[in-house]
């Protein structure tokens, strides 16, 4: 079921970012990263009708938000969910769904903290699996090298039991709708996030081009 899985929005790493410059996470313009990827998403979800989706850094946020929000309700796979870049508030995953979600956590992440993701499990219920791996941020090596992201998805695969149907672009639209107002009330609760994300943003942009 490999073919069948959407990769979220996702930093694509040092090599493809003099490609793709805005899709490194210190590029990131929150303010239209969000209701962008939200959209993609969505509009990836009615097109593939994926059984899993795969949310890497950014897009395990994109991810873990569509689920609070009801959009997907389907089997997830979050690889050091970018959780503390942004609402604070938001820092939990849904109750009562009949499907598999697997938090995955570098020991070595520098850039997702290991305690912020632990929170994260233990303030959701007990079908959220998570996982600590010998690996950093990216999770290349033992996701893609040493081909656990595959053996994960095999184990928690399982045919779609809920209702994750989005039939044509005016449901995508209402749904990204949705999404959006869900995001103005989170800006509303903690209104200080963006200016805060935007700061940290800038920092790890000056970090990361700073010369030797």
């Amino acid at each position: 079921m490999i073919e069948n899985i959407l990769n979220s929005f996702d930093e694509l790493g040092d090599s493809s970012t003099e490609q793709f410059p805005n899709s490194f996470t210190p590029n990131l313009k929150p303010y239209y990263a969000l209701p962008c990827s939200l959209w993609k998403a969505i509009v990836a979800i009615h097109r593939f009708k994926p059984n899993v989706i795969v949310g890497s850094s950014f897009g395990g946020f994109i991810a873990m938000f569509l689920l609070q929000t009801r959009v997907w309700k389907g089997d997830t796979i979050l690889l050091a969910p970018a959780t503390g870049l942004l609402f604070k508030k938001r820092l939990w995953l849904p109750a009562g769904e009949q499907n598999n979600i697997v938090i995955v956590a570098g020991a070595n992440d520098t850039t997702v903290p290991l305690d912020g993701l632990s929170k994260l499990q233990n303030l959701s219920l007990n079908n959220v699996q998570f996982l600590v791996v010998e690996d950093e941020h990216q999770l290349n090596t033992s996701m893609i090298e040493q081909n656990q992201l595959k053996d994960l998805i095999n184990a928690n695969y399982q045919p779609s039991i809920t209702n994750n149907t989005i039939n044509n672009y005016f449901d995508c639209t209402r749904l990204w709708l949705r999404c959006l107002l869900s995001l103005i009330v989170s800006f509303i609760r903690e209104p200080l996030t963006l200016y805060h994300t935007t700061k940290r943003l800038r920092e790890m942009k000056r970090e990361t081009y700073k010369p030797d």
